[in-house]
């Protein structure tokens, strides 16, 4: 045992409390503590390690990102890489997803973190993205253009021994001539990859921005959402009708929410983004954390910072239009799931604006009472 952590409190990550324990640590990154050592942390909370689901450890998070990237031989890139694990890890981030990288690069840095070669996070990578010929991070190369391309890179992929495939089903901001309104890919191209992935036991994350790309792989049956931001043209193009079927299918979203939001000026875009997400927690989508760290201005420490901000973005406007609950049966504020369905799946919470489920609790789809 190298020390023992006293005087905090430890969430286990499935309680809904936090309780007072004394943590043995047997292990650490760099020697901090004799062996036997107690250290006060009062004040403090001990929690699991964090989990960034959608990262890009071959970025330096700088404007400068892509002459960074040109200019770097895989060597170097292994090293950036590298290091950029390795301060995600300090930061308390033990598992990362890595969305987006040259593949055989991304699989030796993930392969040497493994073997304890470098201190690491536990890492899954995607390699290379599936893109169109020209289409988003084409750089990376991965385009792949018709059903029977797009299956071979699948096949690439998986031989290459890839955790993850991920496919572009729009145009990207970081990628100059992409569009990221409309959709890269038709939808038999995009089932086409996500049954080759399926037959080989591996699941699809889809890069989409626009609706129009956010419904083909909601009908392609991809497994993730990354960003499914809606973007329009000048404004959100939300799409209530799309959300039921994310929820329905159980497909996840990762909505890549960053420590950059406290930069976006209030144009009215930012609040929109902000209801879009929640309306889609509220409506029954599952959210997984993610913030597309290393592209500018998010760090690939900034986790912590980033779930501070999904916490803290503006209240659901719904309870705000009426100072009474709805009539009729108790039904969940937020949802609208009554209190006595199945899908509460817990004991509800009442307040004096009515009753709330427990599902809509723990996510926090509305904010705080």
């Amino acid at each position: 045992m190298a020390f023992v952590l006293r005087g905090g409190t430890v969430w286990d990550g499935r309680s809904d409390t936090a309780s007072e324990a004394a943590v043995a640590v047997d292990s650490v990154i760099a020697g901090s503590a004799g062996p036997g050592e107690n250290i006060d942390i009062s004040g403090c909370t001990v929690v699991p390690g964090l989990m960034e689901a959608h990262a890009h450890l071959c970025f330096n998070g700088e404007p400068n990102w892509r002459q960074v990237y040109d200019a770097d031989s895989p060597v170097r890139m292994a090293l950036r890489m590298a290091g950029n694990g390795r301060t995600m890890l300090e930061a308390g981030i033990t598992t990362v997803r890595d969305l987006g990288a040259p593949t055989a690069t991304s699989i030796e840095v993930r392969d040497a973190f493994a073997k304890g070669l470098v201190a690491g996070p536990d890492l899954l990578v995607a390699g290379a993205p599936i893109t169109t010929t020209g289409g988003h991070c084409h750089f990376m190369g991965g385009e792949a253009d018709g059903e029977l391309e797009v299956r071979r890179a699948v096949r690439e992929r998986v031989k290459a021994g890839c955790d993850w495939i991920k496919v572009m089903a729009t145009g990207g901001n970081m990628t100059r001539g992409t569009n990221t309104l409309a959709a890269q890919y038709t939808v038999p191209e995009l089932r086409a990859c996500i049954e080759e992935a399926h037959r080989l036991r591996v699941r699809v994350a889809a890069h989409c921005h626009g609706t129009a790309g956010i419904r083909a792989a909601v009908e392609a049956g991809v497994d993730m959402l990354e960003h499914c931001s809606f973007t329009g043209e000048g404004r959100i193009d939300f799409d209530p009708a799309v959300v039921d079927a994310i929820a329905a299918k159980g497909i996840i979203v990762s909505p890549t929410v960053s420590i950059g939001w406290r930069k976006w000026a209030d144009d009215g875009l930012r609040r929109a983004r902000a209801d879009a997400l929640k309306t889609m927690c509220a409506r029954g989508c599952k959210v997984i954390m993610s913030t597309d760290c290393g592209i500018p201005g998010v760090p690939h420490a900034a986790l912590a910072g980033a779930l501070d901000v999904l916490s803290s973005t503006p209240r659901c406007h719904r309870w705000r239009r009426s100072s009474s609950p709805p009539a009729g049966p108790p039904s969940c504020w937020t949802c609208r799931i009554a209190a006595s369905s199945p899908k509460a799946s817990a004991p509800t919470s009442s307040s004096s604006r009515g009753t709330r489920c427990r599902t809509c609790w723990r996510c926090g789809a509305c904010g705080s009472w």
